[in-house]
């Protein structure tokens, strides 16, 4: 058995990151674990179960937004709680207990509660319609929030002192509180009524006694329940970890001696060296499994000293696609823009509106951004036209991304030279690429899920450097810097030839990703994994 250990946690906390519903997404839900457990799930690999660390009181709902709601998982705060239900219920704000007195505001976003002419309760919506949040006020100040499980019932209620959070409660599926946690020092506090979790799953589920009423930390209980469901996998199962500082100590130490493959994702862990916990898992790990050869080169060092194998598999497969731009009357260039510096962005932007301006008025310039913010639309746009200004072009052909009004039509088409397209998750990513003629990352660090759907789906690149996924000459062009972007850019627009021998390079490229040999080299790892705990007797 198999058994993945991901770190889906909100910043901070233990807890998941779910959000209202007419909120955009900061950052994509998709990383390393998401991957691994999709191959798992739809090739059957091997048999699996996630071991899910954090608090989620909506995982139904984010595991049916990956396409993998019936795969099997652990929760520890369930445990934690004595919770035995995995199945999602219909659950009604108006099942809970308000005043008489209460009357209820339906906006577009929200249902207010309303108490003698002030605000009472605030009822939040997760995207899938679910009631996950209500935040209770007195006295013109918030009191307390309240989430709720998508299980249909009180999950965990924070109370709230002079503005700021104060205290945790968790709760079961009865409404008994399991356990408090303090913020102001994070000590916890068990309820001595019903101090125990659970062993096992279902029906079969024992009651286990905490072993303490106090403890200084949630992070000791986690631990605790943690090992006492590792203590019942057998001596060759093999611990998927994804590396994260949250949860590297407790692992350390639950894990000691016990297979383990460490996935580096560099979305992750780009930002942050490895803590001490983090190098002893390494130095105990059987196997260390990294996203690209960058992400490879940072982490080497570590796992050469330790003598541990590393192993470079992308979380993302290829499959022959056919995207739409060769049907379309324009030719649009996407320009990742989101770690190009001032210099090199206004010199890319100054190069190709003096392209379109002056050689293929047909041409039009996509931007593409990872950026969720209200405001990266405007000012994307806003860089641009200050950019083509300064180096005497009119900014007009940039516009003035105000959007346009049904009464307004705008007929000049040079005003829409420039887009952006904001794409936070891969699949607005996708349907992006798929009106692009060619690919232009001119990051030190180029995007790698934007690299392997362009592949995908035989899309030109044109990088600064090689990667795993751009071959000079074949399925793209690697350039020294912006003056040699205009005659890379018309090398494939100018000549369907051209685009068409890239495109057949990018499928002959992209199979060396399949979902089969992604297949192939997972057994791989498993293989090295089950072998380190065979080999000792001891893990």
């Amino acid at each position: 058995m198999q058994y993945f250990i991901p770190a889906w946690y909100q910043e901070g906390g233990w807890m998941e990151n779910e959000q209202a519903w007419y909120r955009a997404r900061a950052v994509t839900e998709f990383d390393d674990t998401v991957k691994q457990v999709q191959l798992f799930f739809r090739r059957h690999v091997a048999p699996f179960r996630i071991l899910l660390l954090g608090f989620s009181p909506n995982f139904r709902h984010f595991l049916h937004r990956q396409g993998v709601y019936h795969a099997p998982y652990w929760s520890c705060f369930d445990a934690m709680r004595g919770i035995r239900t995995h199945t999602m219920g219909i659950f009604s704000f108006h099942e809970l207990a308000w005043p008489d007195d209460v009357e209820f505001v339906y906006s577009p976003f929200a249902v207010i509660a309303l108490r003698r002419g002030e605000e009472y309760a605030h009822v939040e919506f997760a995207e899938d319609g679910n009631m996950f949040r209500v935040d209770l006020f007195s006295g013109g100040g918030i009191a307390s929030t309240n989430l709720y499980d998508d299980r249909g019932f009180l999950s965990c209620e924070i109370a709230y002192r002079n503005g700021a959070p104060a205290r945790e409660r968790y709760f079961d599926e009865e409404g008994t509180w399991k356990f408090a946690r303090y913020l102001s020092d994070g000590h916890v506090v068990v309820n001595p009524q019903s101090a125990w979790f659970l062993h096992g799953a279902g029906d079969e589920a024992t009651r286990v006694p905490y072993s303490r009423q106090r403890y200084d930390s949630i992070d000791e209980v986690i631990a605790e329940v943690l090992a006492d469901r590792i203590a019942g996998t057998a001596p060759e199962d093999v611990f998927m970890v994804a590396m994260h500082p949250r949860h590297s100590a407790v692992l350390d130490r639950v894990l000691a001696g016990r297979p383990k493959v460490l996935s580096f994702f560099e979305r992750r862990n780009a930002g942050e060296g490895a803590t001490d916990a983090g190098r002893r898992l390494v130095e105990d790990a059987a196997c260390v499994v990294v996203d690209k050869r960058r992400t490879a080169a940072r982490v080497e060092p570590l796992a050469r000293a330790a003598q541990v194998p590393l192993r470079v598999i992308t979380p993302y497969e290829t499959r022959v696609e056919f995207g739409e731009s060769q049907h379309l009357h324009v030719q649009n260039v996407l320009v990742s823009a989101d770690a190009l510096d001032e210099r090199r962005f206004d010199a890319v932007a100054v190069a190709l509106a003096r392209y379109i301006e002056e050689g293929n008025d047909q041409a039009r310039v996509c931007l593409f951004t990872r950026s969720a913010r209200y405001e990266v639309r405007a000012k994307l746009i806003e860089r641009v036209r200050a950019a083509l200004e300064s180096a005497g072009l009119d900014p007009a052909i940039a516009g003035a991304d105000t959007g346009v009004s049904e009464n307004e039509p705008v007929d000049d088409e040079r005003a829409n030279v420039f887009s952006v397209a904001q794409c936070v998750d891969e699949l607005h990513v996708n349907r992006t690429l798929r009106e692009q003629r060619v690919v232009v990352d001119l990051s030190d660090a180029p995007d790698q899920f934007l690299q392997i759907s362009a592949m995908s789906l035989g899309i030109p690149q044109i990088t600064t450097r090689e990667t795993e996924y751009v071959a000079d000459g074949k399925n793209g062009k690697v350039i020294a810097d912006a003056a040699a972007l205009v005659p890379a850019v018309d090398f494939y627009l100018s000549s369907v030839e051209h685009f068409n021998e890239a495109q057949i390079a990018s499928y002959d490229l992209g199979g060396q990703f399949t979902s089969d040999k992604l297949v192939k080299a997972w057994k791989e790892v498993i293989s090295i994994g089950q072998h380190s705990g065979t080999a000792t007797g001891t893990r």
